[in-house]
């Protein structure tokens, strides 16, 4: 599982798919738990019978374009770990008034584990069951997909250094052979916002291929070896959670006692009927190891720093369509601390990356291999400028928290500021 920590930092130091019709409608709506008005992030939503799907913000928001020739009594799901689905015609959508969005509330689902189930399900078995069933239960063809990915690179808790967005064309290889995913920019934009203050220069490298890569049903598994995961971590059956109408064994996984440093703490959610895995989320085990860990991530950086990883976190989810599993989603986010050695200052920056995919593509597709999006790929570096604030016309895209969506439009504006001079 190297390649899951080759997610790679560049830190230098510093001195002084083919065209889309505007044809569409655009639903927007905003997800909280009913009870507790808790904005949900990272809910699916979809228009139920297509592969057409997003995801809500950190702030519980979505917007969701749909084919314009979409009748108004289609259903779209709205789906999250731990909550009952929720359903809503596209008509209930488009009698708001324009600059209003669907209040979505979400119900909780309580799941108490009975106690003989504890006692009669193995733990360990579970995990290896739903790897051995893979190949019934994923694509066993290549499948093309349409994704968007962000990455973002913030300085602190408010300066956005680098903000990266593009829609994505996808090679989604077969869960049933060796080849890997392959990706390739369709359409991408943005900014790096770096300024005489800041002494570090952070790149985020391979950021699209890392989110693929986060695929763990096809890259099994987190710092070891599918055939060597029992050796290196302890298994416990954590619970049983409801997601999509579906009931999911959660299998609770972290390293063993004396086990070989940098694996991970996490849990599984194994589909109760098809021992599908439906959504992995896990941290790597940073106790005590916090300054090694830099080495993990950080492949060039000046010698005079030194370098703290405070958190590395990573989650990926899969949505099943007539019978088979999809990726759906992935983000990693880590933060680390630079400081000056011999200084007790500290500065903190945070790399988020994430991928949705919005839609599958008809028939077989390829991606070209003079196109493909390399490991060692920077995306600032093959994308373009932010200037149009309607840049991503009819495609799905996640849409940005708010203060991600101030940092947009500052910067469309001093472009424009530029552009006027």
């Amino acid at each position: 599982m190297k390649r899951l920590l080759a997610i790679s930092i560049l830190l230098l130091a510093c001195w002084g798919a083919l065209g889309q019709t505007r044809d569409f409608l655009t639903l927007s709506g905003k997800v909280t738990d009913s009870q507790t008005g808790e904005a949900l992030a990272f809910v699916s939503v979809n228009l139920k019978g297509t592969n057409i799907s997003i995801v809500t913000n950190s702030e519980g928001v979505f917007s969701l374009k749909v084919p314009g020739t979409t009748g108004a009594d289609a259903r779209v799901s709205i789906s999250s770990i731990g909550y009952l689905t929720a359903e809503y015609a596209v008509n209930d959508f488009l009698q708001l008034p324009e600059d209003r969005m669907l209040s979505v509330h979400l119900l909780p689902v309580v799941m108490r584990l009975d106690p003989a189930v504890v006692r009669s399900v193995d733990p360990k078995v579970l995990f290896s069951t739903a790897y051995a069933r893979v190949r019934w239960n994923y694509p066993s063809k290549a499948v093309g997909m349409t994704a968007f990915y962000r990455e973002m690179i913030r300085k602190g808790t408010t300066k956005y250094l680098v903000l990266n967005e593009a829609v994505v064309d996808i090679e989604k290889a077969s869960y049933s052979g060796y080849a890997n995913d392959k990706a390739a920019i369709y359409k991408g934009r943005g900014s790096i916002n770096y300024d005489v203050t800041d002494t570090l220069f952070v790149q985020f490298q391979g950021g699209i291929t890392a989110a693929l890569d986060l695929d763990m049903v096809k890259s099994p598994f987190v710092g070891t070896t599918l055939q060597a995961a029992t050796h290196f971590y302890d298994f416990s059956l954590d619970g049983i959670e409801t997601l999509d109408g579906k009931t999911c064994y959660v299998v609770g996984f972290r390293p063993k006692e004396g086990a070989q440093p940098f694996l991970f703490i996490g849990k599984m959610f194994i589909e109760t009927e098809s021992f599908a895995i439906a959504r992995m989320e896990f941290s790597m085990d940073l106790k005590g190891r916090e300054e090694a860990a830099a080495g993990e991530f950080i492949i060039r950086r000046p010698a005079d720093r030194r370098f703290t990883v405070e958190h590395a976190d990573y989650s990926v989810n899969f949505k099943e369509y007539d019978g088979l599993w999809y990726f759906e989603y992935s983000r990693v986010d880590i933060n680390f601390t630079a400081r000056r050695r011999r200084s007790l200052f500290r500065t903190s920056y945070t790399v988020t990356g994430e991928m949705a995919v919005t839609d599958h593509k008809k028939g077989d597709f390829k991606v070209v291999s003079d196109e493909r999006v390399r490991m060692r790929d920077i995306l600032s570096n093959r994308v373009a400028a932010f200037t149009d604030e309607d840049f991503w016309e009819g495609y799905n895209v996640i849409e940005p928290d708010q203060s991600i969506d101030q940092a947009i439009r500052r910067i469309i504006r001093q472009l424009r500021r530029r552009e006027e001079n």
